[in-house]
């Protein structure tokens, strides 16, 4: 039996580092700052590193290092970026059998530029990791206490069958919705999160998913809570986070450590509050090891160089966990 088994995606990464990659301030911009590449011209690149990702991947790479037993489920091309994924997979002593192979599309590719100032544009080419279909998730072959249930490309009716096959079974549930399920709004993801164990989203997802003003962060905390059987965790950024079992909220701040790169950083804190989980038994230890693991991750370039391994500690200050009485 497994520990956890992790579902979504895999990709491979490429960083592309340039001194000549300029922003410029845009408020109609997502971020207000948009990055800026002259047409008709070429661009030095000073550094380039291959890497591997995915939500799915980089969970599991989590639970390895911290000695849980894991599998991960995700859908790769017959091409070396496949290849690649699976490498870094078993190289963590990761089991990789239950990974599909797709005879018809690449594997996903994230291609991410990054200034000198360590701001990123991602360019994303879903591939393999876009086409999740009912039978993706072989559910006979799933002997495990948790699963780890990342983006799955908007497809709420598989996520909707996971959760309910594993609430059947008596398997515990995480639920880290992306930006393709969150857009089916809160009329289709509130009976999928009432039957999970833990949902995780940062504030601005979380407040558009509650309908709660952003402002309102314990009102918005408390609501997620209650929308789910379990716990419900909001990432805020510098802020730090903040989680909620119905009776309490969490509260932990961040290291401040100025980061190299953001890539993997939700997902490095997403699968250190599993594993937190399961091996403490509770919020304030899972808080703990999601915390390191973030701020960690964000040291290097990539997803997946900064994950804590058991027993390491990459801080020298253990970050306190305030509780508070709802």
């Amino acid at each position: 039996m497994f520990d956890v088994i992790t579902v979504g995606a895999a990709t491979r990464d490429i960083f592309l580092r340039s001194r000549e990659f300029k922003s410029k301030p845009d408020p109609s911009s997502p971020s207000d700052v948009d990055l800026v590449l002259p047409l008709g011209s070429k661009i030095g690149v000073d550094e380039i590193i291959f890497e591997t990702g995915g939500g799915a991947s980089n969970a599991a790479v989590t639970f390895a290092r911290q000695g849980l037993r894991s599998a991960c489920i995700c859908r790769i091309g017959e091409d070396p970026g496949g290849r690649a994924a699976i490498e870094s997979l078993e190289k963590e002593g990761i089991n990789t059998d239950l990974i599909i192979k797709d005879t018809k599309n690449y594997t996903g590719y994230s291609i991410i530029l990054v200034t000198a100032e360590g701001e990123r544009t991602i360019l994303v080419y879903r591939g393999a990791s876009g086409h999740f279909t009912q039978d993706f998730v072989p559910k006979d072959k799933l002997d495990t206490k948790w699963l780890f249930i990342s983006s799955l490309g908007g497809n709420v009716d598989l996520l909707n069958s996971l959760v309910v096959w594993a609430d059947t079974h008596k398997i515990d549930t995480a639920v880290i919705p992306g930006k393709a399920e969150l857009e089916k709004g809160a009329a289709a993801l509130a009976p999928i999160f009432a039957k999970a164990d833990v949902v995780i989203m940062n504030r601005e997802e979380a407040a558009g998913i509650t309908g709660i003003h952003f402002d309102q962060k314990e009102r918005i905390v408390h609501k997620m809570c209650l929308m789910t059987r379990g716990i419900g965790v909001i990432t805020d950024g510098p802020n730090g986070s903040t989680a909620c079992d119905k009776d309490y909220f969490y509260q932990i701040g961040t290291h401040g450590n100025p980061a190299v790169d953001r890539t993997g950083a939700g997902d490095a804190f997403a699968s250190g509050f599993v594993a937190g989980l399961v091996k403490s038994g509770n919020i304030e230890g899972a808080l703990e090891l999601a915390a390191d693991n973030a701020s960690n991750v964000v040291n290097f370039f990539g997803a997946k160089k900064g994950i804590v391994r058991a027993a390491e500690q990459p801080f020298k200050e253990k970050l306190p966990v305030t509780k508070q009485k709802i």
